[in-house]
């Protein structure tokens, strides 16, 4: 082999080394990608979403029960609306919206009469109305009734809004009850009671609300029957 054949030689020797290592590099990498696949390809799978739905049906927390006012009449109760603070037989904190306001106009109301004792109506007058409790308090301590308590209890509540706004500052609650005493005259109770919203929770504006006979509740929303065996 003559000088001139060597470089040529050698060229040759070293392509076919580079197309060999290619040829395994090639081989390999179809190796490891595995067989090609003969169905479908797998649905991926969806990401987990947390479940954000509120679950149906009414909040337990806000169903109607039913409690005795140291009046001794039933009132509505509810975790939701009010009230937050029975202590001392008192019914504050109200939630400022419809429902509050209602249960609001119950409460303090049935706790401004006699029947629920001075221990009772003497600080929700100073302390749950606007107006002059002094005078409110005088008049109700010269007020005499021949009705026998039990016959002005109320067996049934309803309500309706009379004016105003349950969440601003004022509002307007008309409330009718059934009593012994108005069914007897075929007509119910009705308290038309003003509710102003003063330092976070409702207060009855003066002078305070009376019942009179109703013919009907046409138009009012019923609140809810009471126990069985109660007022």
């Amino acid at each position: 082999m003559t000088r001139a054949q060597r470089p040529r030689r050698r060229w040759w020797i070293v392509a076919a080394a580079v197309v060999a290592v290619a040829a395994a590099l090639v081989g390999w990498l179809i190796s490891s990608s595995g067989p090609e696949p003969t169905g479908p390809p797998a649905a991926a799978a969806s990401p987990s979403i947390p479940d954000t739905v509120p679950s149906s049906g009414p909040d337990p927390r806000c169903q109607l029960r039913w409690e005795t006012a140291p009046s001794g009449d039933l009132v509505p109760v509810n975790a939701c609306a009010g009230p937050r603070d029975i202590s001392g037989g008192r019914a504050r904190g109200f939630a400022h919206d419809q429902t509050g306001a209602v249960y609001a106009a119950i409460h303090i109301t049935m706790r401004m009469s006699a029947t629920a004792g001075p221990a009772v109506y003497r600080p929700t007058y100073a302390e749950q109305t606007v107006g002059d409790s002094q005078d409110a308090l005088s008049l109700l301590a010269r007020e005499k009734s021949s009705t026998p308590s039990g016959d002005s209890r109320a067996r049934r509540w309803w309500w309706k809004l009379g004016a105003g706004d349950p969440t601003g500052d004022l509002v307007v609650v008309e409330l009718a009850a059934a009593t012994a005493q108005a069914e007897a005259s075929g007509s119910v109770a009705h308290l038309s009671v003003t509710l102003r919203w003063v330092d976070g929770d409702w207060k009855v504006q003066l002078p305070r609300p009376r019942a009179t006979p109703m013919p009907s509740v046409d138009g009012y929303v019923a609140l809810g029957d009471l126990p069985r065996g109660g007022a």
